[in-house]
């Protein structure tokens, strides 16, 4: 689906904002009269009105938290994993989902003792775990996972 502008101009998808995950605002530029028009919806909604690959806001405040040796890595690695799963907009969770190569379950259990996690390192804790259970082969992380997690993070492993 093409957005076309009062004048006639074809609108072109500018910047993603992520208000929540079900609320989105795609800011549209036109390319002739340089008006701006927000369409808001959910994801499936306005990604019809997204021609090429756009990082939302939030997406791209993860990507800049990286050093910039790691960011065009990280970059080139998530772009790839969205245009394999036919992803034109990258948001978080894509971000995160790319990073994982994949999407893994949380057994209840295992998502309680996340939230005893100090939240300064939940979120880089939860992506470590995540990728712990992909390269175990796993689609579930289980409390036996975040056993095996807090002995290799904090150096447990082969104490008695």
């Amino acid at each position: 689906m093409k957005a076309r502008c009062c004048c006639g101009a074809l609108l072109e998808a500018k910047a993603l904002e992520e208000e929540s995950p079900l609320s989105y605002h795609l800011h549209l530029g036109c390319t002739a009269c340089a008006n701006w028009v927000t369409a808001s919806g959910r994801l499936e909604e306005i990604t019809q009105l997204v021609e090429r690959t756009l990082w939302s806001n939030e997406g791209r405040h993860e990507l800049d938290r990286l050093p910039p040796y790691i960011e065009l890595l990280v970059r080139e690695e998530v772009e790839s994993y969205a245009a394999q799963a036919g992803c034109r907009v990258i948001t978080v969770a894509v971000f995160h989902e790319a990073r994982n190569r994949g999407r893994v379950a949380w057994a209840p259990a295992a998502k309680d003792r996340l939230a005893n996690i100090p939240p300064q390192i939940r979120s880089m804790a939860k992506v470590e775990i995540e990728r712990m259970a992909i390269e175990q082969g796993l689609s579930e992380v289980t409390e036996a996972l975040m056993d095996e997690a807090k002995a290799k993070f904090l150096g447990m492993r082969g104490r008695p």
